[in-house]
């Protein structure tokens, strides 16, 4: 009962504040002086997190809104590999192609949502995708950098600010449906 209440008290501080669980997390780790590398934990856990928060209620039987939704899925937990794969340059290599696939992929599903979305929506997705975008470009050139000074830091920062890029373009799309 405490932990369910726990449990839905921490989901909505984290829907009103986006990065609030991360923020309070990384408080609670610098005092107890722990060495945790935050942000590549957070990027592992996306391959088993709930991915509820991606999905777009009350439209999950459209066909263009169920694509986005697998696009986001697929393209979260293709990033959480990054961490792992960075010791093997062949494959992380291979996990960097299926990254850009992805990104591809989710930008075409947001394009067809863009199309059905009611006009009144539209400016706000478009701006969800112009950040999207602008965040993409970003982790391609930290990737870029990884490559020449291997901080691996930096790229873990920036696949995580993709995928709460991605969160946000499916929670803009929710509230803008709900609002219709």
């Amino acid at each position: 009962m405490l932990r369910s209440k726990l449990h839905n008290a921490l989901t909505t501080c984290e829907q009103a504040s986006p990065s609030f669980l991360y923020d309070f997390t990384k408080v609670i780790l610098d005092d107890s002086e722990l060495n945790v590398n935050l942000q590549e934990s957070y990027l592992r856990m996306h391959d088993t997190s709930p991915t509820n928060d991606l999905i777009v209620s009350g439209y999950e039987h459209n066909v263009d809104y169920k694509e986005l939704t697998k696009r986001a899925i697929e393209l979260r937990r293709v990033l959480s590999r990054v961490p792992e794969e960075m010791s093997d340059r062949h494959a992380f290599l291979e996990t960097i192609k299926l990254i850009a696939s992805s990104i591809k992929k989710l930008l075409e599903a947001i394009n067809a949502v863009y199309k059905i979305v009611p006009l009144s929506a539209q400016p706000a997705v478009e701006k969800r995708k112009r950040e999207f975008v602008h965040y993409s470009k970003r982790f391609s050139n930290t990737l870029k950098t990884y490559f020449k000074d291997q901080n691996a830091n930096q790229v873990s920062v920036s696949a995580n600010q993709l995928v709460f890029q991605t969160t946000m373009i499916v929670r803009t799309i929710n509230e803008k449906l709900r609002r219709g």
